[in-house]
């Protein structure tokens, strides 16, 4: 459920010196119906204006009856009933923390009790590459770069804002490689995207150039704040989703990287299970760079991303967050899961059709690239992402992963130069 609130400061709940109210929001029994939340405890709140107000302003709230006093004042400042029936009392503090950059309490304040949005990002590399074909080390180049597009050693690298629609984050990806002011300092470089590449550089004698594509996952509210003091908690939940995404979108993907490169690629970073935490996400380090090569390749990869973790965090939610859910009988195994052989003791990994591959198969299948896309494979990814629950919602991005994977090797062509599919617009393969 996710409706429209009008959020009222009220100065009850500020001078109540018996309890702290900044964690609460009280609601009258007829707008608790209205908003169908007869039955809940509690619920999200969160302004509408940007995504980083949906992340950084969302606050989880225990719910409680509202004061008399508080809607006979509604009612005695002509408050019509059609907007009476959807107030919230809130402190003061709570309500400057939500609704700060002026976010108009009457029109742009959401409530839920689930998760309605998950938070995707990420940070693509690209190599850059003079006209004598040498990688140029991002790094040594002179007054380039900030926090938007910058280098992460040799390599350069995006960092886009987060969005919740995936379509939103491609235009910031377009944006930044198309109006950033840093891009006229390296106009005169060849910009490609990527897994491995292989050649000399103007800087040092390295040969092989790994290119990251990590996709950065924010943590749901309702999951953050439920396990804010259980870092072991949040480490499985970490753990368990990355395991989702390496088999989900991290095997599919791997068609579309070279046999070598990939090998190559996973011998630095990238390898199965490889991932990291910062500012309460998931930071998903498997995939190489490959799928920034084009907006629409970014799209149908972001999408079944999104796809996936929407899926995944609907089915924890239903299951009421329970660490059983997510673990089930999997030996912690050193706390990394990474000798893990039978990952369908994991109940919601079963639920989501994950059950077919061992720790040991998943090392063999991602680091040494030992797989076929033949009909066989390519019907059974088919079948796992088609039968997650967010399916429906996101069919466009799955159904055209799915299109592209099916293609067949000496047909599957990817430009791998931004200027020409980025900037210029060079349409794509599907």
């Amino acid at each position: 459920m996710k409706k429209q609130l009008i959020l009222v400061v009220s100065a009850r709940m500020d001078r109540n010196t018996k309890r702290n109210e900044d964690g609460l929001i009280r609601i009258g029994g007829k707008a608790r119906r209205n908003l169908e939340l007869s039955n809940q405890k509690e619920v999200e709140l969160w302004p509408t204006n940007t995504t980083d107000d949906r992340i950084n302003r969302s606050k989880l709230l225990e719910i409680y009856s509202a004061y008399k006093e508080d809607l006979k004042q509604l009612l005695s400042d002509g408050i019509p009933l059609e907007k009476r029936l959807r107030v919230g009392f809130v402190t003061t503090r709570t309500f400057n923390y939500i609704c700060g950059n002026g976010a108009d309490s009457d029109k742009d304040i959401w409530i839920s009790d689930s998760i309605e949005d998950t938070v995707i990002g990420g940070d693509p590399e690209f190599i850059l590459l003079t006209n004598g074909n040498k990688v140029k080390y991002a790094g040594t180049i002179s007054g380039w770069g900030d926090r938007r597009l910058g280098s992460d050693g040799p390599l350069a690298e995006l960092r886009p804002d987060p969005t919740i629609k995936v379509e939103d984050f491609v235009e910031n990806i377009y944006n930044l490689l198309t109006k950033h002011e840093s891009t006229k300092i390296i106009k005169n470089y060849k910009w490609l995207a990527g897994c491995c590449y292989r050649g000399d550089s103007d800087y040092d004698r390295r040969e092989s150039w790994p290119i990251g594509g990590h996709i950065h996952i924010g943590t749901p509210r309702q999951i953050s704040d439920k396990w804010y003091n259980n870092g072991e908690l949040k480490y499985i939940y970490f753990r368990i989703l990355q395991r989702a995404l390496d088999e989900l979108l991290a095997i599919p993907l791997m068609k579309l990287d070279d046999r070598e490169e990939s090998i190559n690629r996973r011998k630095y970073y990238g390898s199965f299970g490889s991932f990291r935490t910062s500012y309460d996400r998931l930071e998903h380090r498997t995939l190489s760079g490959m799928w920034l090569a084009h907006p629409k390749l970014t799209l149908v990869t972001l999408g079944t991303a999104k796809a996936i973790v929407d899926s995944f965090c609907k089915a924890l939610e239903a299951n009421n967050y329970s660490k059983k859910y997510l673990k089930g009988n999997i030996s912690d195994d050193g706390y990394l899961f990474s000798n893990c052989k039978d990952w369908t003791l994991s109940p919601i990994l079963k639920d989501l059709g994950i059950h077919v591959k061992s720790s040991y198969q998943m090392c063999d299948i991602l680091n040494n690239y030992n797989i076929k896309f033949n009909k066989t494979t390519i019907n059974q990814i088919a079948k796992q992402l088609r039968g997650l629950s967010e399916y429906r919602k996101y069919s466009e991005y799955i159904d055209g992963l799915i299109e592209l994977i099916s293609i067949p090797s000496k047909e599957l062509k990817i430009n791998r130069n931004l200027k020409e599919t980025w900037v210029n617009g060079e349409d794509f393969i599907i």
